[in-house]
């Protein structure tokens, strides 16, 4: 549920394209026939109805985050495509979950605590633009304390 409300606030694409089938109208506008249409990845994240607050609070990284939302079906949201969908999606979807999987889950084992060094209020993060992966414009310097490993084993990826 981590993973899931991580790509939710910030998917990895994007955008997607789509070839229009027929001729159509959206907000008073007309698609035509085989022309291309493109739909935002993250405002249609921001508009899920399962998930949306007026104030925009549901898409703040740190007032929006709620991994615990996945594991209840009534505020599980109902539009998620950090990875697209359909005929276009990402290829590489189940490896990328995996292997974050295994990365937080390595993590969480070695880590007592950490502390984000350069971050200081809820305002503070300038996000890069312009940039297929989210990721802050000057960087996030993490601060991690050990955790006891005198009982455990180390593993190599």
């Amino acid at each position: 549920s981590v993973i899931k409300e991580t790509l939710r606030l910030k998917p990895i694409i994007f955008a997607e394209l789509r070839l229009v089938e027929k001729t159509l109208e959206v907000d008073g506008k007309q698609i035509p026939k085989k022309w291309f249409a493109m739909f935002n990845m993250m405002q249609t994240h921001w508009d899920d109805p399962s998930t949306f607050k007026e104030d925009g609070s549901h898409m703040d990284v740190r007032k929006g985050f709620q991994p615990e939302r996945w594991l209840d079906e009534a505020t599980k949201p109902s539009e998620w495509m950090p990875f697209g969908d359909g005929a276009r999606r990402c290829i590489g979807e189940r490896l990328g979950m995996a292997e974050m999987k295994v990365f937080l889950a390595m993590m969480a084992r070695k880590l007592d605590r950490y502390d984000l060094v350069n971050v200081h209020g809820d305002d503070d993060i300038v996000w890069k633009t312009n940039t297929v992966m989210a990721r802050p414009a000057d960087g996030t310097e993490i601060r991690a304390t050990a955790a006891d490993t005198s009982h455990t084993v180390e593993y190599q990826i």
